[in-house]
């Protein structure tokens, strides 16, 4: 198995990869799916796994693919009210999906009978659609983890990355998204406002806090 071979930091990434997004709808409705339902017929042991092989791949695949949004204050602000709002309003099973990522979580919004509100509140903050709101918001998720982590910390998993003993193959996945999560410098100047700004920092408090 090729993660015995992976040094521990880059394990934790690996397991860390859910959290990229840190304040996206991906993140949401996992914590939603986690929270404790009723017994089942066969109760199973409530155990933090780390994702598969297979799995990691296609996130790391996605997230490699992910293009950022240029953000100001006052979009990022207004794509986080937007979710604010989703998460009072509607269940969590409006944004959960088999596909991990804000693409899930827009494909399950389409799919929702609640599309249709759902598209005009979006469109009511200045958003043209779904699609166009959850890439805004996974940007600002982006910006926000890259700023917390420290700014050179994607920097030092790809230094990492290199020393690291494992397939090229693999190495060349971890690279691709390692560079792709990495926000413009324009993002991280809007996630360091939002962070100083004790109002924002409340309305992020409230995207981060289970329902």
């Amino acid at each position: 198995m090729h993660h015995a071979r992976l040094s521990l930091p880059l394990k934790r990434l690996l397991l860390a990869l859910p959290l990229a997004l840190s304040v996206s709808l991906a993140a949401h409705a996992q914590q939603a799916q986690e929270q404790p339902q009723a017994p089942q017929k066969q109760e199973q042991p409530r155990q933090a796994m780390p994702p598969s092989h297979a799995e990691a791949g296609r996130m790391m695949q996605k997230l490699a693919r992910f293009r950022h949004v240029p953000l100001t204050v006052e979009k990022a602000k207004a794509a986080i009210e937007i979710f604010l709002t989703l998460k009072e309003k509607y269940p969590p099973q409006t944004f959960r999906s088999k596909t991990p990522g804000p693409m899930g979580a827009a494909e399950a919004m389409k799919r929702s009978e609640k599309a249709k509100a759902i598209l005009e509140l979006i469109r009511s903050k200045g958003f043209a659609s779904i699609d166009e709101w959850t890439r805004t918001f996974a940007s600002v998720g982006m910006a926000l983890a890259h700023v917390r982590e420290g700014d050179d910390n994607a920097e030092k998993k790809l230094r990492q990355l290199e020393q690291a003993r494992m397939p090229e193959q693999m190495k060349a996945q971890i690279r691709a998204m390692l560079k792709a999560v990495i926000p413009p410098e324009q993002n991280v100047e809007v996630a360091k406002k939002l962070l100083a700004d004790e109002q924002a920092k409340k309305m992020i408090e409230q995207v981060e806090k289970p329902r």
